[in-house]
């Protein structure tokens, strides 16, 4: 799948990848899905909302709405067939879980610590066994290629013989600095979103309260001016909550100061065994973040 700004610049393991992208597909989907919902309930109360003419036109307009509302019960029904929302967030877990694998890998951190060729083994059968604690056979079909039981991560090869030091730099910038500018990216992204819809919301009530005074006035023609604006501005809250604007962004923020406490940590350039109860700290913290988001779905 193409890759956007919120993506990392080290490629690999492949699972990772696999499950990057089979997250970003499910959640691309289920967001087209829930807005052509949103889309369509705005126009049957635009179309509620035309004054009538004659007979014709009114029959007109009822079969119209009775079109889109059969169009909203089918995209609801393939929203609770295809469930993209879990495949979404729990492969975005499993992807996020492979990579502080990875990690710990590249660190030899607890059962890691031995010859590279017995580590990644352990490596492997580690992601084989994620694998199959989450059921994600429905979903794995919209991903291509589909990942193998092979993943031997470049980066890791080159750089696992370093120094101690050297691995701390290696993580701070390709992992520390990566996370943390992706947080950054995260919480703008969803700060100005949120603000965005929520004025748009609050602009669309006060319109349709004002031109329903302005009826009520008789200085407009008479029209449901206040239905229409309010389902506008449903449907705008209703997205944004969607979106979870809000609550991303005070996440986001949360964590690049949990971030940034553990990058001062390491650089102080701790010992090799205090260089690992860090590094597994960090993984931790990270992985705890999405274990969250699957939580909160699986609630």
């Amino acid at each position: 799948m193409k890759k956007t700004q919120f993506d990392r610049e080290l490629i690999g393991p492949d699972s990772y990848e696999c499950f990057n992208n089979l997250s970003k597909l499910c959640q691309k989907r289920y967001l087209k899905n829930v807005g052509y919902q949103l889309v369509l309930l705005l126009l049957i109360s635009i179309i509620a909302s035309i004054p009538e003419f004659n007979t014709t036109l009114e029959k007109l307009k009822h079969f119209i709405q009775l079109s889109l509302i059969i169009g909203v019960l089918i995209l609801m029904v393939m929203q609770f067939k295809s469930n993209f929302m879990d495949g979404w967030q729990k492969s975005r877990f499993l992807a996020e879980s492979i990579l502080s694998q990875a990690w710990l890998l590249f660190f030899r951190i607890n059962k890691y610590d031995d010859e590279f060729n017995n580590s990644l083994s352990v490596f492997q059968d580690r992601v084989k066994s994620m694998k199959s604690e989450i059921n994600l056979a429905d979903y794995l079909k919209f991903s291509s290629p589909i990942s193998v039981d092979n993943d031997n991560p470049k980066w890791i090869i080159e750089n696992f013989t370093k120094t101690n030091s050297d691995k701390i730099e290696f993580y701070i910038k390709h992992r520390l600095n990566d996370q943390e500018k992706y947080y950054y990216k995260k919480t703008l992204y969803n700060t100005r979103k949120g603000e965005l819809f929520f004025w748009l919301g609050i602009l669309s009530m006060g319109f349709g309260a004002i031109l329903t005074i302005l009826t009520i006035m008789d200085i407009i023609p008479n029209f449901a001016y206040l239905g229409l604006f309010t389902t506008l501005s449903a449907a705008i809250f209703s997205w944004k909550q969607t979106k979870r604007f809000e609550e991303l962004s005070s996440t986001y923020s949360v964590a690049i100061d949990e971030l940034k406490d553990f990058k001062k940590k390491l650089l102080l350039n701790p010992n090799e065994d205090r260089t690992k109860e860090i590094i597994y700290d960090v993984e931790k913290s990270i992985s705890r973040e999405h274990k969250l988001w699957v939580s909160k779905i699986s609630d």
